[in-house]
């Protein structure tokens, strides 16, 4: 099993002198900020964590010297440092903790041994851009240390580790469903952790749906970052930074057996908002509303999904908006409706509203007078004029308002 990289960068940038001056303090600082947090305090290991006071400081203390001996040597200290966090998850494993607690336990030491180094970093009135080195040194740290310390549970009990295909595709199924019901960040960084999913900068949940009943039933070939369920009752993808060279033929792929609609690009705790557009626009694909042979973006329908939102309010609004076309026949209220579409969509400028309808602008003119006379006042009120303008985009597409 290969060891964890560890991004050495930060640690270079740090002042070695500084490392010397901390040493000395970690002791005390580590024993006063966990006295604080035992009492009650903010962002650390709360009472009741299954593990004695002097336990956890002294992994405080441990870590915290790791740190520190990678500030004064990051590429030759790193062999030790991680062999410390191995032997820290076999211990893990041993006493009997499972992969979630092992998880938990790292978090919460890590909070600790954080709140410490802001502590040693304050009495050593640390400037802010040291202070922003530090804390990026720490959670490089971290993520490395804490990779370790699952390989090397994973290492005691294999028979229930990662190392099983069955344990891994179970936690990322958890981290699937924890992504796209809006769990806190940290939950989702633990299951990522144990799902070995780097967490990614964005990512857009993709919502399917199969062309024919039953659905495909063979396995999807995504790259080893996306999560996919596609056994579900809502077939879902997660996928990380889908902006990024090759995503866009990874979702082009699915298009033979299913219906394709993407989310909007999101940071990963706001995965659940990009499904929920995706599902929405997914069920106004359905509806034929948007074309489903291609890979159906969110971001290319805004106008449509928003009026698709408030479907029962824009009729409602029609109703009443569209009510000085009522004197007319159903020809001529078709065709000022599409008149008047045209026209907001370009401005009133008549002769690009003509272009769009394939009519001359004498005539596009020429209705626009009636127009005014039906509508008066309402064309010029820019906020009257945006609501005629998504009533008559829904009327356009659904028919369901061409009775109004």
């Amino acid at each position: 099993m290969s060891q964890a990289v560890l991004d050495v960068r930060p640690f270079e940038q740090i002042p070695r002198p500084l490392a010397h001056r901390m040493r000395p303090l970690v002791a005390g600082a580590a024993g006063e900020v966990l006295a604080d947090v035992r009492r009650g305090g903010p962002g650390g290991v709360p009472p009741g964590d299954g593990r004695g006071a002097a336990e956890i400081r002294a992994e405080i203390v441990a870590g915290l010297g790791h740190f520190l001996d990678l500030v004064d040597d990051p590429r030759a200290a790193w062999d030790r440092v991680a062999a410390a966090h191995r032997a820290l998850g076999r211990d893990l494993a041993v006493r009997g903790h499972d992969l979630e607690e092992t998880h938990r336990a790292l978090r919460r030491t890590a909070r600790a041994a954080w709140r410490t180094l802001t502590a040693l970093a304050e009495s050593l009135n640390v400037d802010r851009e040291t202070l922003g080195l530090i804390a990026d040194a720490q959670f490089a740290y971290m993520d490395a240390a804490a990779a370790e310390a699952v390989r090397g549970w994973e290492a005691e009990r294999p028979d229930q580790g990662a190392a099983g295909e069955d344990a891994l595709r179970r936690r990322r199924a958890r981290l699937l469903s924890l992504l796209l019901s809006g769990t806190s960040e940290d939950e989702i960084a633990d299951a990522a952790r144990g799902a070995r999913w780097r967490t990614p900068r964005t990512v857009a949940a993709v919502a399917l749906h199969p062309r024919t009943d039953p659905g495909p039933d063979g396995p999807f070939p995504a790259p080893p970052d996306v999560l996919a369920d596609l056994t579900g009752p809502e077939p879902a993808l997660v996928v990380p930074d889908p902006d990024g060279p090759g995503r866009a033929r990874l979702t082009e792929a699915l298009l033979r057996d299913w219906i394709v609609v993407v989310g909007p690009t999101v940071p990963p705790a706001r995965a659940a908002e990009s499904m929920r557009w995706a599902r929405h626009a997914l069920a106004v694909t359905r509806r034929g509303h948007i074309d489903g042979t291609a890979v159906v973006r969110c971001m290319d329908h805004v106008p449509l999904l928003v009026i698709f939102t408030a479907e029962d309010l824009i009729a409602h609004a029609a109703d009443s908006r569209l009510a000085p076309l009522r004197a007319l026949t159903r020809a001529q209220a078709d065709r000022l409706a599409e008149t008047l579409l045209s026209l907001l969509e370009n401005n009133f400028n008549a002769t690009e509203a003509g272009n769009r309808l394939h009519v001359h602008p004498q005539t596009v003119r020429y209705r626009l007078r009636h127009l005014e006379e039906l509508f008066g006042a309402d064309l010029q009120d820019p906020r009257r004029c945006l609501e005629l303008e998504m009533i008559l985009n829904a009327r356009a597409r659904t028919g369901a308002l061409s009775g109004a």
